[in-house]
């Protein structure tokens, strides 16, 4: 995969787990919306100074934007535990197993998990052990 290729991929996904628009985004960089999605379809190509201030305002490293690949690559800021523990749209469920350390710990949750957790919309709230049912059903239908 070609390196315009991952960096328009990444911030592309970055700016989604942040649950930002690209005129969010736009806007923090001093840039237009189509300038955004220029840089996200690979019709343009971001210079270090916007890769830098993206990887700011996303709350990624420039390293993980360019697409390093390392097990312990940095997850976007908003899909680490600490941050949804802070963070005050928590549903109560998510909090209590993101504060959780020891469980996540042995679960090796991964960044794709807790952005789907995150995004769960569901008709009444669910407990901790609510989204830990749904962790372990999306896993066990993964591995089908």
């Amino acid at each position: 995969m070609g390196a315009n290729v991952i960096v328009r991929s990444r911030i592309k996904q970055a700016r989604r787990a942040a649950k930002m628009s690209q005129e969010e985004l736009g806007r923090r960089l001093n840039l237009t919306q189509s300038q955004i999605s220029a840089v996200e379809r690979g019709a343009r190509r971001p210079n270090l100074e916007v890769l830098t201030a993206a990887a700011s305002a996303l709350g990624v490293s420039v390293h993980w934007l360019c697409g390093e690949d390392a097990a312990d690559a940095e997850l976007p800021r908003e899909l680490r535990p600490e941050v949804l523990i802070q963070d005050s749209g928590t549903p109560p469920g998510l909090l209590a197993l993101a504060a959780d350390a020891r469980l996540i710990e042995s679960l090796a949750v991964e960044g794709a998990e807790w952005q789907m957790l995150r995004s769960l919309r569901t008709p009444s709230p669910l407990s901790k052990e609510g989204y830990l049912a749904v962790l372990l059903a999306v896993r066990g239908h993964r591995d089908i």
